[in-house]
């Protein structure tokens, strides 16, 4: 019976191991940086998604990922805009049929191609995409940046911190605080006194609050209180810590 057994699970890993498996996302917020092996996503909500491209195979980590399109000459990525005036969407070329890479990408948008964008830095709309292969081959293509929420982006500061390595909500995350990078955060605690500040808050590893001091030390669970100087506006309100 065993080896039945086995020969069937033999047979049922092979057979399946040519299946795609569908995405099951709801957004494609964020963005992505490219380097000379490799492309790494952000997204809200996680630290980062890696993405790794070869000749066959896309292999992304996420619950937000980037949508592929594939036609007949050219496959690409699309992650859209997080919220309007974001600017974060973006376009990564795969491959181009008969047009080998790196690829350099040329971005205008369809209606005044008289102004060219940084193809990680994009509105929601449509866009004239010229695609230059490594030995000067080239290819157009109209490639759409959606939006993933069409309201305003605001900042919203959460009201609680549970920093005990746990790995949910040991840091201070700041919605769209990335599409404010003029920004100045100051935490203080119950008696006035100035325990953290940051200069160009962000949620990225070295520009976010972990529920520490200035010198790295964890705080005592509590309330505090934080002032963010954002662009000139000044926004105010408490965090509690529980560890």
């Amino acid at each position: 019976m065993k080896k039945l057994l086995y020969i069937f699970l033999f047979i049922s890993l092979g057979a399946n191991a040519q299946v795609v498996l569908e995405r099951q996302v709801i957004g494609s917020t964020g963005g992505y940086v490219v380097g000379s092996s490799m492309s790494l996503s952000s997204t809200v909500g996680e630290a980062v998604v890696q993405t790794l491209f070869s000749v066959n195979k896309i292999l992304t980590q996420g619950f937000q990922q980037p949508s592929l399109v594939v036609d007949s000459v050219v496959s690409y990525e699309v992650i859209n805009e997080s919220c309007r005036g974001a600017e974060n969407g973006s376009i990564f070329v795969n491959n181009v049929l008969g047009c080998a890479g790196p690829y350099t990408l040329f971005v205008r948008l369809a209606a005044d191609t008289t102004i060219s964008f940084d193809e990680s830095k994009l509105k929601a709309g449509v866009y004239l995409v010229r695609i230059v292969g490594a030995s000067g081959c080239f290819y157009e293509q109209l490639i759409t940046v959606g939006i993933d929420n069409d309201e305003e982006c605001k900042l919203k500061f959460y009201s609680g911190l549970t920093p005990n390595g746990d790995g949910d909500n040991d840091v201070w995350y700041v919605d769209n605080i990335e599409n404010f990078p003029i920004n100045n955060v100051k935490i203080f605690n119950r008696w006035g006194d100035l325990v953290w500040e940051q200069e160009n808050y962000s949620n990225e590893e070295d520009k976010i609050w972990k529920g520490t001091n200035k010198n790295g030390k964890d705080l005592p669970d509590g309330t505090y209180f934080y002032i963010a100087d954002v662009a000139g506006t000044f926004y105010k309100g408490w965090v509690e810590i529980t560890r």
